[in-house]
């Protein structure tokens, strides 16, 4: 029979092996810790730096979410790291696009760790923008010439100076940081040399901090090109050149032709090509612009085609190559073709036989009211 005593002590000692047990499951739950540190605000445009640091085993996966927290959360960005040896990351999350406001930084579950003790996985992170505190006054869009032209207003900086860089569209430093001058209102002007065409991104800094990052997009230069005749298995192109204006059109003659025609302007400018077809009728080709020649085939069957070219804008004026594929021979005429005379403008008739009539219907009349 076991005394009462005896029970009691073996009461007392699985109490004390189940308290143990707790506590020893209790530490093995809470010894596992994830925090992550990121700044309470940072500028538009600027890295959002995110580091962490845990204590979990290697070859952990965790998810790093960045979500705007205003009134709804909207999941914006998630990037994945694996933790290594040394237990600490750092993830980098771009702002350029973000609206300013109030964001959330956050370190979601962890499969098979529900319990991290005092861990930190959420962060508010307040984006802040001050881009429109510069008012960006030169093109933002500039054909290449060996220079960007900036050029603008900064009202919180009058009669102060601002810094800038110029990061060039192979992500290189092009200019800066350097400060420049501010005037009394505020405006600044700077011409930066660069090598080439692309984006170029500046950014601004005053004593306040980072402004923010303002995109220029410079494009290659026009170059007229004239097209060169090519040679094919059946025929070359011929040219002729001239001198042309609206008020002075240049005129050409095709002649050889057994069959169709090829008949192409000069580009560089916009020009407007006439040409009488089979009935008479004057036909006006205009639909390239500046960049493309005007083109269009005509059926000659032998007969001599005549041709009109001036430029479409009244202040353009210059040489204008023809090029006449399928052709015998294509020169410039030494005076206005028939054809065309009609669409000159007519000699104003003289006015004295009106005045001469009306002269003498006054006079007439005033002769029956004598009578």
């Amino acid at each position: 029979m076991i005394k009462p005593r005896s029970r009691s002590r073996q009461s007392i000692r699985a109490l004390v092996y189940i308290t143990v047990l707790v506590m020893l499951l209790a530490g093995v739950v809470t010894a596992y810790e994830l925090s992550i540190f990121a700044p309470s605000s940072v500028q538009k445009g600027m890295p959002l730096v995110i580091n962490g640091s845990s204590n979990l085993p290697p070859a952990i996966s965790v998810d790093i979410v960045l979500s705007r927290a205003e009134y709804t959360t909207e999941e914006i960005a998630r990037q994945t790291v694996t933790l290594q040896g040394t237990k600490e990351f750092t993830v980098i999350f771009d702002t350029k696009d973000l609206a300013k406001g109030q964001y959330k930084v956050e370190v979601p579950g962890i499969s098979g760790y529900t319990f991290l003790g005092d861990s930190t996985t959420i962060k508010i992170v307040q984006i802040i923008d001050r881009s429109d505190e510069v008012i960006i006054k030169s093109p933002r869009t500039q054909e290449m010439d060996g220079s960007l032209e900036l050029r603008g207003v900064i009202p919180t900086q009058k009669a102060a100076g601002v810094q800038i860089q110029v990061v060039g569209p192979k992500n290189e430093v092009v200019f800066g940081p350097e400060y420049i001058i501010t005037l009394m209102d505020g405006s600044f002007t700077r011409e930066i040399t660069i090598a080439g065409p692309g984006t170029y991104e500046v950014s601004f800094t005053d004593s306040r901090g980072f402004i923010g990052t303002y995109p220029f997009n410079v494009t290659a230069p026009f170059v007229p090109v004239t097209p060169t005749p090519t040679a094919d298995t059946s025929m070359m192109a011929i040219t002729a050149t001239a001198q042309s204006s609206t008020d002075h059109p240049a005129f050409f003659v095709v002649t050889g032709a057994t069959g169709d025609v090829k008949i192409s302007t000069s580009s560089g400018i916009d020009w407007i090509l006439e040409y009488p077809d089979s009935r008479g009728a004057i036909q006006k080709i205009n639909s390239k612009g500046q960049q493309d020649p005007e083109e269009v085939n005509i059926t000659a069957n032998g007969a001599t085609i005549y041709l009109k070219v001036y430029p479409y804008r009244f202040s353009d004026r210059g040489e204008v190559t023809i090029f006449a594929e399928g052709a015998g021979k294509v020169g410039v005429a030494s005076e206005i073709p028939p054809v065309f005379a009609a669409t000159t403008s007519p000699t104003p008739k003289s006015p004295f036989p009106w005045v001469i009539t009306i002269l003498a219907l006054m006079v007439v009349g005033f002769r029956k009211i004598r009578h």
